[in-house]
């Protein structure tokens, strides 16, 4: 029976209306234990009898096994595993121990979640049910709210409860961001009242204002003091020191029943909520029979059917703990331990070695073994936290000497778990205790490169340029290593010299070694030599490390092929660039490897916004930005895409807003080299608005940045011929001129040549000439690399500056061909700020032009993605995998596409992804 709590019973209600009429939502509800959280999940799923429920409870003995909470609750949908596309399957059958290990990205198993919920929930509404979300481990807690944020079109309903501290009511973790919230408190005063007189009749006003007063509401509590009511305490058990009345009442309920009960109690409380079979197992070890248990049972100290046993209240455990000696609790988990050996299975076998880690004193190596075996095991399985635990606990059972190696593998855990600021002690204390060289040097990589994304980067170099000469002379290729990933410290900081010494030493130690080492370091030489205007040379790097990189798998050397592929762009060489970010992405979605994706979905913005796919870009910018929120990963390069999307159509304060929260993080880590770019988009930002003076000042203070004076290259961020426009449009010729004889490129031999830097050339030259003849030898020059040159949003800035020139020399119908092909291509691009110059122009000329939309104007962000990847002759389900989203999900917003579009037909598709903008 359920007291009070309308208000609550009200939101649970729509919350099942909404998943009986196709609608997804999740919520989770939390509050102090005995607060009534379970209470309501029981009265949810009485309301949703209708609906095919899955459940779920945490138990705390189970919380380090990893994805045994996922194997519960999907046990009964299992036959749905063959609906998932193979490699998601195969993940996902690889975690619940039901096929081989199966290496991948540790989202795998979270993409793999929501096509089976989703498939669970194809023809029938499903109510998803998790109690004590707390004790979930780990991976499945990550699977279940991976898919919790992705249930809006899918008839699908995610109700979980978390136990939170009564100092931290309102509060959660980051890792619920996203999900709807529901604080549960304590009952109201008259709720309280009515649930005292149900318990018991005959209490006093008095009695109940005072249980009122001791619980402040809680329902749980009061059923304990109601209870207590009449019932004096005995025995002299200690309670925890910041006892509370509730405390003081079940300490006494505690002293109430018999020794050998206590006992019993006690494997239960070291147990954690463990199963029923192997408690009992353990209570035969040290010598008690069923009936010891059965005093707990009757006075409802302890809840037991046939799987678990727990407390009925979650403060008994405390209490236990408190008045049992540190022999009695390490008895308990002995016996537990033994019992576990008679169990088969690995769940099994993990939760002896827990059990036997808290009743053994380090060292003991069978217990370090144990431990790592069970990491082992959950790494195979992708539970790389589980893992990380494990590791970590087996190097302080192990010998010294062992130590170092299991530091490491935890620290290696924790990295692909994405919790790397558990990293640095551990490698800390590896360092202090190897002496292997080669194992110091890996020790030290791994240190430096997360310190480079942890504290400053400037720090991360120092330890990876000393740990590399340290190592040069016994392992060239970690050395080698270790100089390439220095050069991503000091691309961060801006020090495009220092990169380049980086690199080239990383790549002539990488000669003649074995592994990857040549490859990445040849990558980022490549790189280096470009950024420092050695276009030639990074040119023929790149078209002799391309080959082999595609010989081999996306996914391990996802890194070299999104860098590969931003040299490409640099270089101009798109075709190039399409095809190795293709490979990645086609790769990360199929796998379900959302840790590799928010890189590659950058990179592929800026590609898109080259070609003048702007709305492509905007949905490739914006899941990058959101993946890599989920996934914790800093994606500054995202963030920046995004910006510059937004500020090149004139939203400044969504530009404005983006920029300042990409400040914010360059700030906290030092990493001056973004300013680069972000001070170069504020310039673009004003340039578009017409407000020249603002963008003088911006691109002269992009200008003055380190990173720009030693960057050589202007097609890496092109911010010298902005101020030369700028510096032009408002008067200052000798300005613009002086700094036009700096960077001009009127040609170069093909294959080396920037048709972006020569076309730019020839505008800024049309935008300074003199005479009719002068200004149309330019912009000819410059139409023409634009051929070349597959960049609409260039292009069209040439037609509006030549536009521009033809009116004021009173050529008016040469303007107006040259203008209304610029307002057509910024329409196209979405532009309005850059059409809207282009229509005054044209306005000038004696000739208004009405405005037009493009075909992908109305779609949303997600619309316009689903109809680009249904484009590429993927099916529904086949594209409901590759973006992780439900088939449902994946229909409904086609049929908005359709509906929005004209479009008739999946063929009909291909419109939206090819057209402009």
């Amino acid at each position: 029976m359920v007291f009070g709590r309308i208000a609550e019973r009200v939101v649970i209600d729509e919350l099942l209306s909404g998943v009986r009429e196709g609608r997804g939502a999740a919520l989770v509800i939390h509050g102090e234990a005995g607060i009534g959280k379970s209470t309501l999940l029981g009265y949810a799923q009485e309301q949703a009898q209708d609906m095919r429920v899955l459940s779920v409870r945490g138990f705390e003995s189970e919380s380090d096994i990893p994805f045994a909470g996922l194997a519960d609750l999907i046990r009964p949908v299992l036959g749905l595993l063959e609906t998932l596309p193979p490699p998601q399957a195969a993940a996902l059958q690889s975690a619940l121990s039901l096929g081989p290990p199966v290496a991948g990205d540790r989202f795998s198993v979270c993409a793999a979640t929501v096509g089976v919920l989703a498939a669970a929930a194809a023809d029938t509404p499903l109510l998803v049910v998790i109690d004590d979300l707390q004790w979930l481990d780990v991976s499945s807690r990550e699977a279940v709210l991976f898919a919790g944020r992705r249930l809006a079109n899918d008839g699908i309903g995610l109700l979980a409860a978390l136990r939170t501290e009564p100092d931290r009511a309102g509060v959660l973790d980051r890792q619920y961001a996203g999900l709807p919230q529901l604080a549960l408190r304590g009952l109201t005063e008259t709720d309280a009242r009515e649930l005292c007189r149900t318990l018991r009749p005959s209490a006093s006003p008095e009695e109940i204002e005072q249980i009122y007063s001791d619980t402040a509401g809680n329902p749980l509590g009061i059923q304990e003091l109601v209870g207590a009511l009449g019932r004096t305490a005995s025995g002299g058990h200690p309670v925890p020191a910041q006892s509370t009345r509730l405390t003081q009442t079940l300490a006494a309920r505690l002293a109430e029943v018999p020794g050998r009960t206590r006992q019993a109690m006690l494997l239960v409380a070291a147990a954690g909520g463990g199963q029923t079979d192997v408690v009992r197992r353990a209570a035969g070890v040290i010598g008690l029979e069923l009936a010891d248990f059965a005093p707990a049972e009757d006075a409802g100290l302890i809840l037991a059917d046939d799987e678990h046993v727990d407390f009925r209240h979650p403060l008994m455990r405390s209490v236990l703990n408190s008045a049992a000696t540190l022999h009695e609790r390490t008895a308990a988990h002995s016996a537990l331990a033994q019992a576990l050996a008679q169990v088969p299975g690995e769940a099994a076998a993990d939760a002896r070695a827990w059990h036997l880690a808290q009743a053994a004193l380090p060292p003991d190596e069978r217990v370090s073994e144990l431990l790592a075996e069970a990491g082992t095991r959950a790494r195979y399985r992708g539970g790389n936290r589980e893992a990380a635990r494990a590791f970590e606990q087996a190097a302080r059972f192990c010998a010294p000497a062992a130590r170092p190696a299991l530091l490491l593998r935890a620290a290696r855990c924790w990295q692909l778990a994405g919790r790397s600021g558990k990293m640095i002690p551990l490698l800390d204390e590896a360092l202090e205790l190897a002496t292997d060289p080669k194992l110091r040097a890996l020790i030290r990589h791994m240190r430096g490169y997360m310190r480079m994304w942890r504290a400053l980067p400037r720090e991360a170099l120092a330890e990876m340029i000393d740990g590399a000469n340290e190592v040069e002379k016994v392992d060239a290729a970690r050395a080698s290593l270790m100089y390439a990933d220095a050069a991503i410290a000091h691309f961060m900081l801006g020090e495009p010299v220092e990169l380049l010494a980086a690199t080239k030493r990383a790549f002539e130690l990488s000669e003649g070694t074995e592994g990857v080492a040549r490859l990445v370091a040849a990558v980022a030489y490549s790189g280096s030599l470009v950024i420092n205007g050695h276009r030639a040379q990074g040119q023929e790097l790149l078209s002799q490390v391309v080959p082999p990189l595609l010989e081999v798998s996306p996914l391990p050397r996802a890194q070299e092929f999104a860098h590969s592929a931003f040299i490409a762009m640099w270089l101009e060489d798109y075709a190039l660039a399409g095809k190795l970010l293709d490979a990645i992405i086609s790769e990360a979605r199929a796998n379900g490897a959302l840790g590799v994706l928010p890189q590659a979905l950058s990179i592929a913005a800026e590609l898109a916004f080259r070609l003048g796919r702007w709305r492509e870009s905007q949905v490739h910018a914006d899941e990058s930005v959101e993946l890599a929120k989920e996934t914790r990963q800093a994606n500054v390069y995202g963030m920046y895409f995004v910006a510059r999307n937004h500020a090149v159509r004139g939203r400044s304060k969504e530009a404005l807003k983006m920029i300042g929260l990409i400040n914010e993080i360059t700030t906290k880590y030092d990493a001056v080299g973004m300013r680069l770019q972000t001070t170069h988009v504020l310039g673009l930002l004003a340039l578009g608005e017409g407000d020249l003076d603002e963008a003088i000042a911006r691109l002269e203070e992009t200008g003055r940045l380190p990173v720009s004076v030693n960057t050589r290259d202007q097609s890496i961020v092109p911010w010298a011929f902005d101020l030369v426009e700028a510096y032009a449009r408002a008067g200052r010729t000798a300005d613009a001129q002086t700094l036009l004889d700096e960077i001009a490129v009127y040609e170069a031999p093909p294959g080396v040549r920037s048709d972006m830097l020569i076309a730019r050339t020839w505008r800024c030259r049309g935008l300074l000439a003199n005479g009719k003849a002068e200004v149309a030898e330019a912009f000819e020059a410059a139409l023409e690399a634009h051929d070349r040159l597959p960049m609409p949003f260039e292009r069209a800035r040439t037609l509006l500056y030549y536009g521009e020139r033809l009116r004021r020399g009173r050529q008016r119908a040469e303007a107006r061909t040259r203008l209304r092909k610029a307002i057509e291509i910024f329409e196209q691009l979405d532009a309005p700020s850059w059409a809207n110059r282009a229509r005054n122009e044209l306005k000038a000329t004696g000739e208004t032009l009405e405005r037009g939309t493009g075909i992908a104007a109305e779609l949303t962000p997600q619309e316009l993605q689903v109809a680009m990847v249904v484009a590429r002759g993927l099916s529904n389900s086949e594209a409901a995998a590759a973006l992780f989203l439900s088939q449902k999900t994946i229909e409904y917003h086609l049929s908005n596409v359709y509906r929005k579009t004209g479009l008739r037909s999946r063929g009909d598709l291909t419109q939206l992804a090819d057209a402009p903008g």
